[in-house]
């Protein structure tokens, strides 16, 4: 079933974006206890959320969701399909101009929480 598949991916996303959101933001005067009950609450809701979604028939019913009934299959040419690796014909001096635009943009331009700061990842030049 589509629906399920999908439905459960969505909840694994949202479930791994609570765990990263939590340990992204910087920590309050929460205690421990908070947190969890904050956590749950969200959970809750997006599981309550995907309950609620329509399934593959109700859409189709409503005529949001149409399957066309004829499938057409045909022969592709075989090709290597294989995209370019541009980064490995950097030089070390492409390299090092990359790094240090990067770390330019994430010093001057690149918004970051004032409690944050110190979390940010430069590399070396």
């Amino acid at each position: 079933n589509p629906s399920s598949v999908d439905d459960t991916l969505v909840f694994f996303f949202f479930t791994w974006l609570l765990g990263t959101i939590d340990h992204n933001l910087p920590r309050r005067t929460k205690n421990e206890a908070d947190r969890q009950a904050e956590k749950r609450e969200i959970k809750r809701r997006l599981t309550r959320k995907l309950s609620q979604r329509p399934t593959v028939a109700e859409l189709q019913a409503r005529k949001i969701l149409r399957f066309n009934e004829y499938v057409e299959v045909t022969d592709a040419q075989d090709y290597d399909r294989r995209a370019d690796k541009p980064w490995t014909k950097l030089t070390p001096a492409d390299k090092a101009a990359i790094r240090k635009e990067l770390n330019e943009f994430k010093s001057s331009e690149m918004e970051v929480h004032e409690e944050s700061k110190q979390f940010t990842r430069y590399h070396r030049p």
